[in-house]
């Protein structure tokens, strides 16, 4: 058994061998569709947050294989800074490496994505109740959500949908960081990240990004008012429309 530092020997030495290797059974060579990385600090966790968003939303197909190179070549750097990506998502969980040949999605399962969103209903409504009950009301949290609610907006008019994705995520965990619960923060954030939403892309494609963003500024309204009912109510409004439409 491989844990801790030698799990990580492990894995950089698949990657090495699958970079080296002329195996016959070869990824497959098609296009991924990934968003070029522009800027410069911090390709690693530019390219982890890139291919992270690409398997929530599906552009990673599930048992398809992949090399170090699609990504990188997709992603528009180099092979370490993806190399280090894959490795963080093989470690989490959401991907699985095979020695010698890549990198492929494992299969999540229609009952494990309902307990995802069940669970999300369990924390999120009640903290968002929470959170239009506080006093006094966290009106820089407000003010951040308000302005990432124009960048999301934004996003979901391009359409960008991995951009949309990332600003979505940051949106639900600035208001719920207001509470001053790193732990919740935590776990939200990790139930979002075990999320799959093929259906994100259609929306994108047929441009209701925009109509399924607005829902955003309805729960921001009733923080902002203290209306603790009708927040709790939109989250999970919101939560029912992710598990439905974006699948």
């Amino acid at each position: 058994m491989h844990t801790g530092n030698n799990r990580l020997d492990y894995l950089n030495q698949g990657i090495n061998d699958e970079e080296n290797t002329s195996d016959t059974s070869s990824p497959d060579d098609s296009q991924l569709v990934l968003n070029p990385i522009t800027h410069e600090s911090s390709f690693a966790t530019k390219a982890y947050e890139h291919i992270k968003a690409a398997i929530i939303v599906g552009d990673i197909v599930p048992g398809k294989l992949y090399s170090v190179n699609q990504f990188a070549t997709a992603l528009g750097v180099s092979r370490t800074p993806v190399r280090e990506a894959l490795l963080m998502l093989a470690q989490e969980g959401m991907l699985v490496m095979e020695r010698n040949r890549g990198f492929r999605m494992g299969t999540i399962t229609v009952e494990e994505l309902n307990e995802i969103v069940q669970l999300r209903e369990f924390l999120e409504v009640p903290a968002m109740e929470l959170l239009a009950a506080l006093k006094p009301a966290p009106l820089q949290a407000f003010t951040e959500a308000r302005t990432i609610y124009t960048d999301l907006q934004a996003a979901a008019d391009k359409p960008d949908l991995l951009e949309f994705l990332r600003l979505d995520r940051l949106f639900h965990l600035t208001l719920l960081s207001a509470l001053g619960n790193n732990r919740l923060t935590t776990l939200v954030g990790d139930l979002r990240d075990r999320m799959y939403l093929p259906g994100l892309r259609a929306l994108a494609n047929g441009g209701q990004l925009h109509q399924s963003g607005q829902e955003h500024m309805a729960l921001l309204i009733a923080l902002e008012n203290g209306d603790v009912e009708e927040s709790g109510n939109i989250m999970l409004r919101h939560l029912k429309r992710t598990q439905s439409e974006w699948h």
